[in-house]
């Protein structure tokens, strides 16, 4: 018996006669397959069978509703990097001001904040709708 680990999976091999190079493929064959279904692995155990080597695989526990698709991931940093341009955090920032580099205007004052409302108010709409189109 031996243990290997893929990525973030632990592989449990319960056999010596299975080969290292033959235990990785079949589990990243399981691994690849979960996740095609949408599911992430935590343990994959595999074991000599009377047809081949069987293979038995655990989920990872915990809400799946947590786990992010790619889409929602990119999504969410969308928003995070578009509330960082329109609210600053950065300690020299002013954030009642608003400069446009590429023609020199600048704004201030209660404009500025309405407009950033909207303008996040907007993107957060899309972004739902963008979500709700899975």
């Amino acid at each position: 018996m031996y243990k290997l680990i893929i990525g973030n999976v632990r592989v449990t091999v319960n056999d010596d006669s299975i080969k290292r190079e033959q235990a990785a493929a079949y589990a990243k064959q399981a691994i690849s397959t979960a996740g095609q279904q949408g599911k992430l692995l935590s343990h994959v155990e595999l074991s000599d069978g009377p047809d081949g080597i069987e293979v038995s695989t655990t989920e990872k526990a915990g809400c799946r509703m947590i786990r992010k698709t790619i889409k929602q991931s990119m999504l969410d940093g969308l928003l995070d990097a578009a509330k960082e341009k329109l609210y600053p955090t950065g300690t020299f920032s002013q954030k009642e001001l608003w400069f446009d580099s590429e023609t020199g205007q600048e704004w201030r004052g209660v404009e500025v904040d309405t407009a950033r409302t909207e303008v996040l108010d907007k993107l957060e709409e899309w972004i739902k709708s963008a979500n709700s189109n899975n």
